[in-house]
């Protein structure tokens, strides 16, 4: 399969955002900015990803290695947020709780299988894993934890 610039540059910031998640923290506040741009760059690329499948699914993360990233993500300035559970439901406004570092380590956990399948060379099931998940999962991770960054910023 010839190389689809926008997988390609899916692949490179999902790479990115595993190596930062993976590395030692910085000064908390780089670490709120980075979570900031890394985040929304992710997001902005997953709407252009190629509708693309392949069957092979990503290997199951064990839980052991989503704890260290959830640990390390524990250390930000924020940690619980309030959150709106049905934003277009104006009737029940019942109010939920988010949690920055389970937002954190879910998306890189759903990076971590796609990137792996991507390396493998299965780009069509890298596609999918992250276009599926991002519907499904990590996009509203995403949208949460950008919203509240970005108000702890305020």
């Amino acid at each position: 399969m010839a190389g689809i610039p926008q997988l390609d540059d899916f692949a490179r910031e999902a790479a990115a955002f595993c190596a930062w998640a993976e590395a030692p923290p910085g000064p908390l506040d780089e670490e709120v900015d980075t979570a900031l741009r890394l985040v929304s760059q992710l997001y902005r690329l997953a709407l252009d990803l190629p509708d693309l499948f392949d069957e092979e699914c990503a290997a199951d993360i064990p839980h052991e290695h989503w704890a260290a990233i959830h640990q390390r993500f524990g250390m930000l300035p924020l940690d619980y947020y309030g959150v709106c559970l049905d934003p277009a439901d104006l009737t029940d406004l019942t109010l939920g709780l988010g949690d920055v570092a389970d937002d954190l380590a879910d998306i890189w956990r759903d990076m971590k299988g796609g990137l792996a399948l991507y390396r493998k060379g299965n780009r069509a099931a890298a596609a999918w894993e992250w276009r599926n998940a991002f519907r499904t999962h990590w996009g509203q991770h995403a949208t949460s934890v950008l919203h509240a960054l970005h108000c702890s910023r305020s």
